[in-house]
């Protein structure tokens, strides 16, 4: 008799376990496709999702199943995801056993998370340390017979030489022999470490620094038992201290490549516990929190690393990341102390002139770039920068120069030629402008600025309808630009294309939505299209944000005035008109107001004073 009988009659019990399990392989793949978002996992996670649905609905209308579903659903919705458990699995314990601390079954996807700013600083970890000598092998060496010492010390020394003459993989070769013999050393197996670590085989030298590391833990002693530095006055003693500090340098050095930052960080901070001078493993550090973007812990080890020895690179770090926190003093301070010792570091003149512009400090910037052109005499840029200063100082001649260099250095620089036509706009040469322009916006950039200036000149020649043309070829390449959208309706508004203002206006609106100035032109536009009741409407929304607009209480009162509201236009035209009372004049010449001409309230609040005799 079936148990479940009672319990669920006519429902399929084993297909509810199997969903049951497809339920929870469903799950794991799911947080393995947050984890590890990849076409692969995300494929595959949609697929469990179609397997689990099917089931659910196959239990659900209780349809009677074939075999040949039932082995698909077991296979497709268990086994295959099951392969992934498996395979995370088998990783994460490779990870243990590589790195030996706890490492998550699922692990995220790494990125790179370097900034390209540091990148100059961070591509690579500083090396330090050499191989053990084979003086520091002897001496840790539990060989006692003397015979095979002897022999096997003989191979050591043949490995060292070709060390010396950098035939690395030849002595790997050796060494790797003879560590196999000498299992127990702690020298052998560093060096085997250090010879796979030079020739760029990070996950080898990883195992074997690891198990040198092991090795180092233990307290060495003699054949009497008693400490080797109560033996030879501390000399054993002393080789392993520093050679633990070279072990974990180098194992730190392994994370740092294989772009496990955190755990170099770690070992590179052990390496300093044992060698508190050792300045190369507090640029690491520093080098591994800039690539983990923490700037705080970095800039703490890079300034250590100076107190120990000055150094250019870490100076200019420094005024990097001084710059970017807006210590723009500090920056400076370190910035003049590189060129002190250093007048020809391009990259601290660079930063220089960026600290300069910002501060306003025009004289130093211009200092700084002229430094850069008689270093990179075809850097257009600093010719465009430089012009930037000269133009800030009021030498408007020698920018324009400045400008024209960078234009003929790169034809397509579209900030140079931009530069060159808004001074030629300002003094009236309107057609050589336009000339610069189009260049601008035919160049690397197309600028939100030139556009409007573009536009702003046609206007100015009454060519309006050039002027809504670029305007319309802005709006597509700047989508998201508010003013572009805006001066486009104002622009359609001069064309009398009403319609074409309203649109543009509300995708002014979807942009930035607290303009006063956006309602009242917008209204404008709909009185143009006697939609009265939609223009009352974006006068009152423009009134939220300036209460006291003068001109959008007497829009509000003009369309009252034009629906036959007396009373409504009244009240609104005499708030505009405590505002400002200059407003009474155009109130009684308008014709918007030709019918409360008669009205007596009306002749009074535009009723002029009286003059005395």
């Amino acid at each position: 008799m079936n148990p479940f009988a009672d319990f669920l009659p006519g429902w399929n019990v084993l297909l509810a376990f199997v969903n049951l399990l497809i339920l929870l392989m469903t799950f794991y793949m799911g947080l393995r496709f947050i984890k590890r978002t990849t076409v692969m996992t995300t494929a595959v996670f949609v697929f469990q999702l179609c397997i689990l649905t099917a089931g659910i609905l196959a239990f659900v209308s209780k349809t009677y199943l074939v075999p040949l579903f039932e082995i698909a659903l077991v296979l497709l919705g268990i086994v295959f995801p099951s392969a992934f458990l498996l395979h995370d699995y088998l990783s994460m314990r490779r990870r243990i056993n590589e790195s030996g601390s706890a490492e998550p079954l699922i692990r995220k996807l790494e990125k790179d998370g370097r900034p390209m700013k540091y990148g100059f600083f961070t591509d690579e970890a500083m090396d330090w340390g050499e191989e053990a000598s084979a003086d520091m092998v002897s001496a840790s060496l539990s060989l006692t017979d003397k015979p095979v010492k002897k022999q096997f010390m003989g191979q050591i020394r043949a490995a060292h030489k070709l060390i010396e003459k950098g035939k690395l993989q030849e002595a790997l070769v050796s060494y790797r022999i003879l560590a196999g013999i000498a299992h127990d050393n702690p020298c052998a197996v560093y060096n085997t470490a250090w010879l796979y670590k030079k020739l760029g085989q990070y996950e080898k030298s990883l195992r074997l620094y690891r198990k040198a590391l092991d090795l180092l833990g233990r307290k060495p002693s003699n054949k009497n038992g008693e400490s080797p530095e109560e033996e030879d006055g501390g000399k054993t003693a002393w080789y392993n201290h520093e050679l633990h500090a070279m072990a974990h340098f180098g194992y730190g050095i392994c994370c740092y490549a294989l772009k496990k930052y955190e755990l170099s960080i770690i070992h590179f901070g052990k390496a300093l516990e044992c060698a508190p001078d050792l300045r190369e493993a507090d640029i690491n550090i520093a080098k591994a929190y800039l690539a983990l973007e923490r700037f705080e812990e970095a800039e703490e080890y890079i300034r250590s690393a100076l107190e120990k020895k000055d150094d250019v690179r870490l100076r200019y770090l420094i005024a990097v990341i001084c710059f970017e926190k807006n210590r723009d003093m500090e920056c400076k301070y370190h910035l003049e102390r590189i060129i002190e010792s250093h007048d020809d570091f391009i990259r601290a003149w660079d930063l220089l002139g960026k600290v300069c512009r910002k501060t306003g400090d025009w004289k130093g910037a211009e200092t700084a770039y002229r430094k850069l052109i008689q270093t990179l005499p075809q850097d257009a840029d600093a010719y465009y920068r430089l012009g930037v200063a000269q133009r800030q100082e009021g030498k408007t001649e020698e920018a324009l120069s400045s400008f024209k260099t960078a234009a003929e250095i790169n034809p397509g620089h579209s900030r140079a030629l931009y530069s060159m036509a808004s001074i030629l706009d300002a003094r009236g040469k309107y057609d050589k402008a336009i000339d610069c322009l189009k260049k601008s916006l035919d160049g690397d950039e197309k600028l939100e600025m030139a556009y409007n200036l573009l536009a702003d000149i046609y206007i100015s020649r009454d060519q309006v309808f050039d002027a809504i043309r670029v305007y319309e070829e802005a709006s597509t390449v700047h989508p998201g630009s508010y003013i572009i959208h805006y001066n486009l309706g104002v622009t359609m508004m001069m064309a009398r294309h009403y319609e074409g203002a309203v649109q543009a206006f509300k995708r002014a609106r979807k942009i930035t939505a607290d303009d006063p100035a956006l309602y009242y032109n917008w209204a404008s536009a709909a009185i143009a299209l006697k939609n009265y009741s939609e223009a009352a409407r974006l006068y009152k929304e423009g009134l939220r944000f300036k209460p006291d607009d003068d001109e959008m209480l007497y829009g509000l009162a003009r369309i009252s005035a034009l629906s036959g509201d007396v009373d409504a236009a009244i009240a609104f035209l005499s708030q505009c008109l405590r505002i400002n009372p200059g407003m009474k004049l155009r109130a009684r010449a308008s014709h918007d107001f030709a019918s409360l001409r008669t009205v007596k309230e009306f002749r009074k609040i535009t009723s002029f004073p009286r003059k005395e005799a």
